[in-house]
């Protein structure tokens, strides 16, 4: 298991659901609080414990094998992580989470941006919250608690606050420190290595390192609009950082 899903693991809160699960409390609607930079493996975290058959998160039952990845056949995933669905999204997904499930105990939807949510957009997702089918959950994420007072009252509150996953990371040292990060990265999922990304920023900026730092986030920029895999990010900026590859071939990238 990653550092990154062992920190949500670890967490008060997630603990505070488990706790839930094994005294049958879990709420059907969940608002978590948390750096938007961690919404989707926070998302699939929760969903692997709702969509698990008992309520462990991570057993042999046949919805947790069900797994491919992040996907779950009863899991309703958002078209797009780093903005809230408009109205039309958000009736399509209760549309599907009426739906009975496939192979879960419940179904499983998230709603990202949810602080961002236009009025008409979290209106709409006032029936589903008062009267959600029995086996449907609803997850909200959002950077703030700035939500409609109807909506938040309905919700059970979660803050993960992810402090040391943010924190300043030294970068490797040496050649063999450098390859031996180039070859876990290989096993990071894009959330961990983006927090790796922006905490060794964070280093540089706090050593006054501002020439490493801009190559830091040319790199980060390119790798989070999809230009770069992650082994290739890394693999570049033990290029750049460390054997002197000339800027110019950032522009190859774009």
């Amino acid at each position: 298991m990653s550092d990154l899903f062992a920190a949500i693991k670890e967490s008060e809160p997630y603990k505070a659901l488990l706790s839930a699960f094994a005294s049958s409390r879990a709420p059907h609607a969940i608002l978590a609080q948390s750096p938007a930079l961690f919404h989707e493996a926070l998302a699939v975290e929760i969903a692997r414990l709702y969509l698990c058959a008992n309520g462990s998160g991570d057993d042999d039952c046949a919805s947790c094998l069900s797994w491919k990845g992040g996907e779950h056949p009863d899991f309703i995933r958002p078209l797009q992580w780093d903005r809230p669905p408009g109205i039309d999204d958000c009736r399509a997904m209760a549309g599907e989470l009426y739906l009975a499930p496939v192979i879960a105990p419940r179904r499983f939807a998230v709603i990202p941006n949810a602080g961002k949510l236009s009025l008409p957009a979290a209106n709409s997702l006032l029936k589903i919250l008062e009267e959600p089918p029995s086996w449907g959950a609803l997850l909200l994420l959002s950077e703030e608690m700035s939500l409609l007072p109807t909506i938040k009252s309905r919700t059970w509150h979660l803050k993960f606050d992810f402090e040391e996953e943010l924190s300043p990371l030294p970068l490797p040292k040496t050649r063999d420190e450098w390859l031996s990060t180039i070859a876990r990265a290989s096993k990071m999922s894009f959330q961990e290595a983006a927090a790796t990304l922006e905490r060794w920023i964070k280093y540089c900026l706090e050593e006054d390192d501002l020439e490493r730092a801009e190559k830091l986030g040319k790199v980060e920029l390119l790798f989070e609009k999809g230009r770069l895999p992650v082994y290739m990010a890394f693999d570049l900026l033990f290029g750049f950082l460390e054997e002197d590859l000339p800027d110019e071939l950032f522009g190859h990238f774009r």
